[in-house]
């Protein structure tokens, strides 16, 4: 409540002889609902005033008037604090007449406004499926892209494909062999995974398969038409199934962002020669680096011994690359926490080349995934691939909305509205893979569960759309359109006043998580305001949601949308669907 925390610091502080600001910091939420909304501690001034922090809090509270325009109906003291209380009206205004008047702008700001950010993220190496460890990555990066153009950011998405590197030397020569046998052999990206696999199960008894690779490579570096026509099929191919994947996932990039490795390979020497300008590139055992010992970092390597690149060498055209094309003010690497000290010598290298933006990139770090016992009979979800043991996302969504479907069919779906349970499979089973991702903060290692995923009752993707099924199924039967001018003191009731306080933490959340790029604080307040509205929902005794009193059902029905479009903008935000039956 951080518009209502000013207006009660401003209205305590001449009073308490403090300025507003330090008011406003030690405002806090008392423990019970019906001692108050907000309260100021007096313990600080004791000392000043030569008092019990109870007397001054009694003093303090008499001093407080309140006009019949006040956004506060009463100030009281409890022991040593001074509590005030909302009125329903203030905290409706606040919350439910933006939302029901302007729901296409609801959470929105212009805090970000004329400002750009690129974001770099998923960002896997094409020709094979993507594994599952990339999810992390890309809702991570998808969540935080949705966050910052809705707090009025220009956002610039990026998808740094690993396209590049003798990877392709490798799938070529598995393709040309291939290639004898079976002329019109399929190119697409699990046809691309065995040559890979082929290729290393071979390498180990043939040494000049290896020489031959690099050969390729080579020859595609030096723009060779076969290297290149083979190159440009294998990458289209990836691009497809990736595409069709990121569209399951509800991650939208335009074609433009994906701006792989390749993109890069002309730009690098460029790059090299303003770092040799700039005398940082020294000579260490035959290769090129930079030397960062000073800042107790490894050298950075720029040029390996037999002159080739590496990925930091485009990784700092890229960075140079993302400057000059967007002037951004912020430029943020989605990308596992293992890559830490390749971003900090990246990001130091930047800042020795003279780039006062290179203060300005951040690398958002998060933690691995693993799969809990019995989920996939693995204990980890990475692996490698040459082996042929990683896990692919396909495979998981796709056992996901399996066991989606049984959990709907068990439930008898079609009396609750259902007309579609494929397609309802398809949103809860990766809804649930989703959710996961958020469950806590993302520097943290995130083990996956079914059980946990898939809870109905619990802190999952399937708890928040069900919620949002009932909902929409409660304005079903209201069978009217919830109204903005609805008579709020009828929400009067200290748990009605909990949802309205919580809806009013809504843009705070919103703005935290964009201030500290994690999404999952918008995952913990959904969860935190389905946990309030359900405490109401079932009250049936004393909150009737529909009734006779046509002013009371009106109000609250209102609240019922405020709720349901807060709930269906926070999961829109985190990549899950909100449907309208469950």
């Amino acid at each position: 409540m951080p518009g209502f925390k000013h207006l009660a610091a401003e209205l305590i502080a001449p009073l308490a002889g403090l300025e507003t600001g330090e008011v406003e910091t030690l405002l806090v939420k008392p423990p019970q609902p019906e001692m108050g909304d907000l309260g100021f501690p007096c313990f600080g001034l004791a000392k000043k005033l030569r008092q019990a922090p109870v007397k001054i809090a009694s003093e303090l509270a008499a001093k407080i008037i309140l006009g019949p325009g006040s956004v506060f109906t009463s100030a009281q003291a409890v022991g040593p604090y001074v509590n005030l209380s909302l009125s329903p009206s203030a905290l409706a205004a606040a919350t439910l007449v933006p939302a029901l008047s302007h729901p296409d702008a609801w959470g929105s700001a212009d805090t970000g406004s004329g400002k750009t950010v690129v974001i770099e993220y998923s960002s896997p190496n094409i020709a094979k499926p993507l594994g599952v460890h990339h999810i992390r990555s890309t809702m991570l990066g998808a969540a935080l892209s949705r966050l910052y153009r809705l707090r009025g950011w220009r956002v610039v998405e990026m998808n740094y494909l690993g396209d590049w590197g003798t990877t392709f030397g490798q799938l070529m020569v598995a393709y040309k062999m291939r290639e004898a046998e079976n002329p019109e052999q399929a190119v697409d990206v699990h046809a691309l995974l065995q040559l890979y696999l082929k290729f290393h199960a071979e390498v180990d008894s043939d040494a000049s398969l290896a020489a031959s690779a690099r050969q390729w490579f080579k020859r595609l570096e030096d723009g060779d038409p076969e290297a290149v026509r083979l190159w440009g099929i294998f990458r289209a191919e990836s691009l497809k199934d990736l595409k069709k994947l990121y569209q399951r996932l509800g991650v939208d990039f335009p074609d433009s962002a994906f701006t792989g490795e390749a993109f890069f390979n002309n730009r690098m020497p460029a790059t090299i020669k303003r770092l040799r300008e700039k005398g940082l590139l020294v000579e260490s055992q035959g290769a090129q680096v930079v030397d960062l010992a000073a800042f107790g970092l490894p050298p950075c390597l720029i040029i390996k011994t037999d002159g080739a690149t590496i990925y930091a060498t485009r990784d700092l055209a890229s960075a140079e690359y993302r400057q000059e094309a967007f002037n951004f003010d912020l430029s943020l690497y989605v990308v596992a926490n293992q890559q830490e000290l390749h971003f900090r010598q990246i990001f130091k290298t930047l800042d020795l080349m003279g780039y006062p933006w290179a203060a300005n990139c951040q690398h958002v770090k998060f933690g691995m995934l693993s799969f809990g016992p019995g989920v996939f009979g693995e204990g980890a979800a990475t692996g490698s691939t040459r082996k042929g043991r990683v896990i692919f996302l396909e495979d998981v969504l796709d056992r996901a909305v399996e066991k989606a479907r049984a959990l709907i069919l068990e439930g008898s779906a079609d009396k609750n509205g259902v007309t579609d349970s494929d397609r309802l499979a398809e949103q809860v089973g990766v809804g649930a893979v989703v959710f996961s991702e958020f469950l806590q903060r993302r520097i943290k290692d995130v083990s996956f569960t079914w059980e946990r995923a898939l809870n109905l009752h619990g802190d999952s993707g399937p708890y928040l759309q069900y919620t949002h099924a009932r909902l929409s199924s409660l304005l079903r039967r209201y069978a009217a359109k919830p109204s903005a001018q609805a008579n709020w003191q009828r929400l009067a009731s200290p748990l009605e006043k909990e949802v309205l306080i919580q809806l009013t933490a809504f843009d705070s959340a919103l703005g935290q998580a964009v201030t500290e790029n994690e999404p999952s604080l918008v995952a913990t307040y959904l969860l935190e305001l389905t946990a309030v509205f359900n405490r109401l929902f079932t009250d049936k005794e004393r909150h009737r949601l529909i009734s006779d009193d046509r002013e009371l059902t009106d109000a609250r029905m209102a609240l019922v949308e405020g709720v349901r479009l807060t709930l269906a903008r926070g999961l829109a935000i985190l990549g899950l669907a909100a449907p309208d039956a469950m």
